[in-house]
């Protein structure tokens, strides 16, 4: 069974993970520290469980790099480039360490407990549906988990 964020059970084995992570916590690849890498994932779940980013016409390219990132890779490649809203580098002023890890919690709980049809596109995909956000999406989490260590 593909792991799909939307479902309960993978997202509750994303929240075990995280709970593991640490402020003192080193990535084993990247610039990132663990709160900067926590306060990306917020952003990006953000972004999907709001819809806020309108679709736009898929290319051929974004249709087939879907196949692979979604279906054929075992994992995200180390090292593709975010979107610029979505890179936090220092922008963390006073944060609370574990205050983000709890919102990265309350933002995995959301997913299974979403019933709206997603409709923005994937920066790299395209349109994308909801499920397929959902693929994405525990994607980007196991990828960044990953990085840290859990």
């Amino acid at each position: 069974m593909e792991k799909n964020l939307f479902n309960n059970e993978t997202a509750e084995k994303i929240i075990e993970r995280v709970k593991q992570l640490g402020a003192e916590s080193s990535g084993l690849w990247g610039k990132m520290t663990a709160e900067e890498m926590l306060m990306h994932c917020n952003s990006c779940n953000r972004e999907i469980l709001e819809g806020s980013r309108g679709t736009q016409k898929t290319s051929l390219k974004q249709y087939l790099l879907r196949i692979l990132a979604l279906y054929l890779a075992p994992n995200f490649k180390k090292g593709i480039k975010s979107e610029d809203h979505h890179i936090i580098g220092h922008k963390i002023n006073n944060l609370n360490f574990e205050e983000i890890k709890d919102e990265f919690i309350d933002l995995i709980h959301q997913f299974p407990l979403n019933k709206k049809e997603l409709t923005l596109s994937h920066p790299a995909f395209g349109n994308i549906s909801t499920k397929q956000w959902g693929i994405a999406a525990y994607k980007h989490m196991d990828h960044h988990l990953r990085q840290f260590g859990v």
